[in-house]
């Protein structure tokens, strides 16, 4: 561009000049101001008027709204189990992909509150299946804590082997009885 820069120049100063010779020295320069023999005649400034942003879209009635975030849940849940190694509380980084998406949705409506249902399969005592289950369920607690969920919207109950959805006969039916629910409910509401 270093070659261009007195071109651009010597162009402007062309046009200025035959500004001046064709239309006058008057017409660059700006016509002085001209006062007016009745102030008053000046009309105000027109108002700043702010369009108002366009409103939301509505939400879901406040008692349809836990429904609607507990199947949003049940929808993630079914193809995305939470996952944990084995005989163990402890979350795989699956388990806390699929938590991570629980916790945007529970973000999404800050008055839902939820019991968190650990459920095991018939495998082992029945004492040991209860305390795993319910140390499962803390774990999913604890882990949407550390995701800002607030504490006091979080309950948990280990229920062991008491409820399970398939016979346990096979190895694909205990795989379906390990498994955690969610009861939503609204603040101040037992789930």
């Amino acid at each position: 561009m270093q070659g261009k820069d007195p071109f651009l120049a010597l162009l402007g100063v062309f046009i200025l000049g035959m500004t001046f010779i064709f239309c006058g020295e008057g017409s660059v320069t700006s016509p002085p101001p001209v006062a007016l023999e009745h102030p008053a005649e000046i009309p105000p400034p027109a108002p700043n008027i702010i369009e108002p942003l366009p409103s939301p879209p509505p939400l879901p009635p406040a008692s349809r709204r836990p429904a609607v975030s507990k199947k949003k849940i049940d929808d993630l849940l079914i193809d995305n189990p939470i996952t944990f190694r084995i005989n163990s509380a402890v979350l795989l980084p699956e388990g806390k992909t699929v938590l991570n998406s629980v916790a945007a949705i529970l973000h999404e409506d800050p008055t839902v509150s939820f019991e968190v249902d650990g459920h095991t399969d018939n495998v082992g005592a029945e004492h040991a299946n209860g305390v795993l289950s319910e140390q499962r369920a803390t774990a999913i607690v604890e882990y949407l804590i550390s995701q800002g969920i607030a504490a006091e919207r979080l309950t948990l109950k280990g229920y062991g082997a008491s409820r399970p959805i398939v016979e346990s006969a096979t190895d694909e039916g205990r795989w379906h009885n390990q498994r955690i629910e969610l009861s939503i409910g609204t603040k101040g509401e037992q789930p």
